[in-house]
């Protein structure tokens, strides 16, 4: 079983952008030093009170320089909003920079207002997410590059430089919705889901699905991982330990509410605390956590947990920095 840390990186009126940044850096560097597998970076805009990290392969550079062994992905980088050939050099720069230690985590996003801001018709997103990782893959493996697609097109074109991994980073597809888990399963990627977009139910009955359309396609279930996204926060006494995470996630579920559109805003309105501490969370002293993650290793059959140990941002740095270090003593020693 391998641990992540996740991070969307929200900033709230009385935290600053850069601060925060120093924050990401910070935990990051701690994670590895602990034994945390990958550092997860989400990809959102026009939302500052939601997330400032609109460019996640800049911030996995800087990670990559200020580590040593953790893996450096984007959960995930909005695959329609940009142009392939700058993605396939960007995701090979940060493998060469990180020494063969980028993932590539991608998704087609479900906010409208990314869409509308990129000028980009959410209609089409689908149809260029595939499209975009069809030539992301080719421009990867190829030293002269022809593509021909409906909106993407490329005529003897060296895209450089090459990933050093081989024959590419490993790609992970974000999969939340009931159209998407078949397709990652066709595609044959490793996946990543979220039970809080969800719910727990919806996750295995997605990944049930996956895991038909990945045998039906001739894929073998061992070259790919499940990864699950949970909120998570580790303190010595249980009481704490429920406490402790609930003004992080309010604010959190607080700012869901006030921007939600599109798929999931439904959800966003029902959610509260009580729910995500009792079903969608990894929350309590190293014994609970424990239990709790042998539970839904058993119901999803995942290979990793990416642990959102700052869900909404308003925890201090030392603070996450003690549910890390408490995590990595005690909890991931039993798996």
């Amino acid at each position: 079983m391998h641990f992540g840390i996740f991070d969307q990186l929200p900033c709230a009126e009385s935290q600053s952008p850069a601060q925060r940044y120093h924050d990401l850096v910070s935990q990051a560097t701690l994670a590895d030093k602990l034994g945390f597998q990958t550092v997860w970076l989400a990809e959102l805009h026009f939302n500052p009170r939601f997330s400032v990290m609109p460019s996640p392969l800049l911030a996995a550079s800087a990670i990559a320089q200020a580590t040593q062994r953790i893996r450096v992905g984007t959960a995930v980088n909005l695959v329609p909003l940009h142009h392939p050939i700058r993605l396939a050099e960007e995701v090979a720069t940060l493998d060469l920079l990180s020494g063969g230690r980028a993932v590539f985590g991608i998704g087609r996003g479900s906010n409208p207002s990314h869409y509308e801001g990129y000028g980009i018709p959410m209609s089409e997103g689908r149809d260029r997410f595939q499209e975009a990782l069809d030539f992301v893959l080719q421009a990867w493996a190829t030293d002269s590059l022809d593509f021909q697609g409906r909106y993407y097109q490329a005529h003897g074109l060296q895209v450089t430089p090459k990933p050093c991994q081989q024959p590419h980073p490993p790609v992970y597809v974000a999969a939340n919705s009931a159209d998407t888990f078949p397709l990652v399963g066709d595609l044959g990627h490793s996946i990543l889901t979220t039970p809080l977009i969800i719910g727990n139910k919806g996750v295995q009955d997605g990944l049930s699905i996956y895991r038909q359309h990945l045998a039906e396609g001739g894929h073998d279930p061992a070259a790919v991982n499940v990864v699950v996204t949970l909120p998570c926060y580790v303190a010595s006494d249980r009481k704490k330990a429920r406490a402790g995470l609930e003004p992080t996630i309010n604010n959190y579920l607080e700012t869901l509410r006030l921007t939600s559109r599109g798929r999931g805003a439904d959800r966003a309105m029902q959610l509260n605390y009580d729910e995500i501490y009792s079903d969608l969370s990894i929350i309590g002293d190293p014994s609970e956590c424990v239990e709790r993650l042998h539970q839904l290793r058993e119901r999803f059959g995942c290979q990793e947990f990416m642990g959102w140990f700052n869900i909404g941002g308003m925890l201090p740095n030392a603070e996450v920095a003690r549910s890390l270090r408490l995590f990595a003593e005690k909890v991931m020693p039993q798996f």
